[in-house]
């Protein structure tokens, strides 16, 4: 069952759905992702030596210089980077990533609404909409965020 629908600020356009990652912390393109594999580098992360490829990603926000951009862009390129990412607070460095690869993003949605137990979740970039679910099946068959696979 869809377990809660939170309402963000959508910064890039597109629609995305599948399993979500969670990282109570923020988190380094440069330096913090394998560019390569997709895999988090960072042994500071909770996310360590986690696979962020065809996950939603949810972070607090990203910190960084302007290289993270190239970054995002290299990982979305090489197949290796999120289907979307959910953040509390995005930078210029992150929306320009994200952008540039098309990556959907939406930003104002805070680590302590999201249940411990959501395990999938469906985003709406262009809304900013976020469904969250313990189970992929009700995901695919909901229409509220207009995604069709």
């Amino acid at each position: 069952m869809v377990l809660l629908q939170l309402k963000g600020r959508g910064i890039v356009e597109g629609v995305a759905m599948g399993e979500i990652l969670i990282s109570k912390n923020t988190l380094s393109f440069l330096g913090g992702i394998d560019k390569n594999t997709g895999i988090v580098i960072d042994p500071k992360s909770d996310l360590y030596k986690k696979k962020i490829s065809e996950k939603i990603l949810y972070i607090t926000e990203s910190v960084g210089s302007t290289v993270g951009a190239y970054i995002i862009y290299t990982i979305g390129r090489k197949g290796v980077g999120p289907r979307a990412i959910i953040c509390y607070k995005a930078d210029s460095m992150l929306v320009a990533g994200c952008a540039i690869s098309n990556i959907p993003l939406i930003d104002g949605i805070r680590y302590e609404k999201i249940p411990i137990f959501s395990k999938y979740c469906a985003v709406n970039g262009k809304e900013g909409r976020l469904l969250l679910a313990d189970n992929l099946n009700e995901l695919v068959q909901t229409e509220s965020l207009d995604i069709k696979s």
